[in-house]
């Protein structure tokens, strides 16, 4: 009989010697995805801020023992690096992104339905500039990653719909509208709402 195993909330738990009970038990940390739009519209400034916003929530998350992911959206979405809690690796993944790497749009229900691969997600954060080519495909996407629970965190730029942000989103507080200025700090800002608790 092994002792260590999950129990049906998801939760670590050692068993007892006897096998009979468990005696202790601890929350398995969830994995969070950083999914960053990489279209032509990030180019210059916004792209370098969203880089180092996630260089740092990957620092906050690691400290924290919690995984981070990185995937793309432009016209496909791609995964850039599985979630580690090593932020050295994490930022050489970051170093490698690109604007249009995965094409020149805004296909953000496919870097949904990417996030939806992962096995072990807890929130996702998206980061973006612009509307989505597809809302209500993207709002599908989102509904069912809520339904596993999955939060979402939105970072949209003055550009982006701030209304379409608030809906994409798990609670209202969880939907940022910031100047692209603001893109690196705001990214921060989310592993505190996030990971915070």
């Amino acid at each position: 009989m092994a002792l260590l195993r999950l129990n049906g909330e998801g939760r670590l738990c050692l068993r007892s010697a006897t096998g009979t009970k468990d005696v202790t038990e601890t929350p398995v940390m969830k994995d969070v995805l950083l999914l960053i739009d990489t279209s032509g519209s990030m180019a210059g400034a916004k792209i370098t801020q969203a880089k180092h916003g996630a260089a740092d929530f990957s620092r906050t998350a690691s400290l924290q023992g919690r995984a981070t992911a990185l995937a793309v959206f432009g016209d496909r979405a791609e995964v850039v690096c599985n979630p580690t809690i090593e932020a050295v690796a994490f930022q050489k993944k970051i170093g490698g992104l690109t604007v249009g790497m995965v094409g020149g749009s805004t296909n953000l229900a496919a870097g949904l339905e990417l996030a939806a691969s992962f096995a072990n997600l807890g929130a996702v954060v998206v980061v973006t500039d612009g509307e989505p080519d597809s809302p209500n495909a993207a709002l599908e996407s989102a509904a069912r990653l809520k339904q596993k629970s999955v939060e979402i965190l939105c970072i949209g730029t003055e550009d982006a719909d701030g209304l379409f942000l608030a809906k994409l989103a798990t609670r209202k507080e969880l939907s940022l509208h910031v100047a692209a200025q603001n893109l690196r700090a705001s990214i921060a800002q989310a592993s505190q709402l996030l990971l915070g608790k």
